[in-house]
């Protein structure tokens, strides 16, 4: 074994995985044409295009979701049961743990004209909220910055809107352009927003960063959409976790600050440094492998933190300020 090998050998923790979380299939949304969007296909293509997890998310019905969670045993896809609501305030995108909540949840439900291109969810976006929280389920706001979003079809501040905002079930909005200022949070360009984002992290004891997550996908109707966005980019969204898994959604989408990119706003490359193979010395013998994203180096005093540090440093070539060295 090289000494490459040997650090390539070593975990690195949490990782980013791409995923698209907002996909439609054929037969069960009323607006695809596209005979391929099946569950085995989706899931095909999903894993061409590198992805690690997906959800299809049809128009107020649940009937393709089981192809696709059949279609991804044994592959390199991990599949969230989702379903997205059209409802009055806007489009409401809900994931659930298992197939089973799904269909609980789509039981519980008052659809109008279902399959037909007016069907309609009659419950507000409140109502889905509540009855995803027993569920153990959770929702995003579907591409809140054009019309049948959120904010465009719920302008302005209202008690109402603002408890949607701050529902413990909505963990994340949607945007169709990354460019988008909505926000929720106070970076937002509108005020009133930015208000409302500050009224959730009160109402819900957050963290001060704990904001709604930003997510970006490819509402796709076509095969070729897939874990592409609105500009056919293929740029959608990563979150980090151990593996795939609908706990570690939740837990990214929670902590977006740290474990949620929209991929636009990611480099198309960044050197990095892969380990380090220490020969001699104090810590001679250790091999760490570094993640790419953020590294830790955690001990008690005298237990080499400074050493592995400055290690690093002799590998890019920086001069130190330690006397250590």
């Amino acid at each position: 074994m090289t000494l490459l090998d040997d650090v390539l050998a070593q975990p690195t923790g949490a990782r980013f995985f791409r995923a698209d979380l907002h996909i439609h299939s054929f037969g069960a949304s009323h607006d695809v044409r596209d005979v391929a969007m099946t569950g085995a296909d989706i899931v095909a293509t999903a894993a061409r295009e590198g992805l690690a997890i997906i959800a299809i998310t049809d128009h107020n019905e649940i009937d393709n979701v089981e192809s696709a969670l059949q279609a991804s045993q044994g592959s390199s896809i991990y599949v969230v049961p989702g379903i997205e609501l059209s409802t009055l305030q806007g489009h409401l995108l809900c994931y659930l743990p298992a197939l089973e909540a799904l269909r609980r949840l789509h039981g519980q439900l008052s659809i109008v004209d279902r399959g037909l291109p007016t069907s309609r969810c009659q419950e507000s976006i409140l109502d889905c909220l509540n009855l995803l929280l027993p569920l153990g389920g959770f929702g995003v706001l579907a591409h809140v910055d054009i019309p049948s979003g959120f904010e465009i079809e719920v302008p302005g501040a209202s008690p109402h809107k603002t408890d949607v905002l701050c529902h413990p079930a909505l963990l994340g909005i949607e945007l169709k352009h990354a460019t988008s200022p909505i926000s929720y949070a106070d970076g937002d360009s509108d005020p009133e927003r930015a208000r409302m984002g500050r009224e959730r992290i009160s109402r819900l004891k957050l963290g001060s960063k704990q904001h709604l997550a930003r997510v970006l996908n490819s509402d796709a109707h076509a095969l070729e959409a897939l874990g592409r966005n609105a500009a056919n980019a293929r740029r959608v969204t990563r979150y980090k976790m151990d593996s795939p898994s609908f706990d570690g959604l939740r837990v990214a989408l929670e902590d977006a600050d740290a474990r949620v990119r929209i991929e636009d706003h990611i480099p198309q490359a960044v050197p990095r440094i892969l380990g380090m193979h220490i020969d001699g010395g104090f810590l001679s013998g250790q091999v760490v492998q570094f993640s790419p994203n953020l590294n830790c180096i955690i001990g008690g005093r005298g237990t080499g933190k400074s050493t592995a540090f400055e290690a690093v440093r002799c590998l890019v070539g920086n001069g130190s300020e330690s006397n250590v060295v």
